[in-house]
C-alpha cells in the first residue's frame, strides 16, 4: 500500500456543492477519513510495543491505549464497510488487519 502526501490546502479547498455529492468525491473523503481512523489505531499499537519493548513512559496506561486502539480501527472498519466497494483495497487491508490484531478470538 502506497500513501501520498496530501498537503493542507487540498483539504481547505473551496469546491462547489455539486462537486461535494459526486460519487469520486464522496469515496474520496471517505477513503480519508478511514485511512485517518486507521493510521491513529496503528500509532497507539506502535506506541504500546515502544512502551513493551523499552520500558518507558511510566504514565502509559497499556490497557488504556489498548481499548483505544481497537476504538479506532473498529471506526475505522465500520465507516469503510458502509461506504465503500465490498472489493476495495483498503477495505480489505483494514478487515484483515483488525482480524489480525484485535479478533475476538485473541
Amino acid at each position: 500500500m502506497q500513501i501520498s502526501v496530501i498537503e493542507a490546502e487540498d483539504f481547505l479547498a473551496w469546491h462547489r456543492n455539486e462537486q461535494e455529492i459526486d460519487r469520486v468525491s464522496f469515496l474520496q473523503s471517505i477513503s480519508h477519513l478511514v485511512v485517518s481512523y486507521f493510521c491513529m489505531s496503528t500509532e497507539l499499537r506502535f506506541l504500546i510495543q515502544l512502551k513493551e519493548e523499552l520500558a518507558l513512559f511510566k504514565e502509559f496506561n497499556v490497557e488504556q491505549r489498548q481499548k483505544e486502539s481497537e476504538f479506532w480501527h473498529s471506526k475505522s472498519l465500520e465507516i469503510a464497510i458502509r461506504f465503500l466497494p465490498s472489493d476495495c483495497p483498503l477495505l480489505n487491508h483494514v478487515l484483515l488487519s483488525y482480524n489480525k490484531h484485535h479478533a475476538p478470538s485473541q
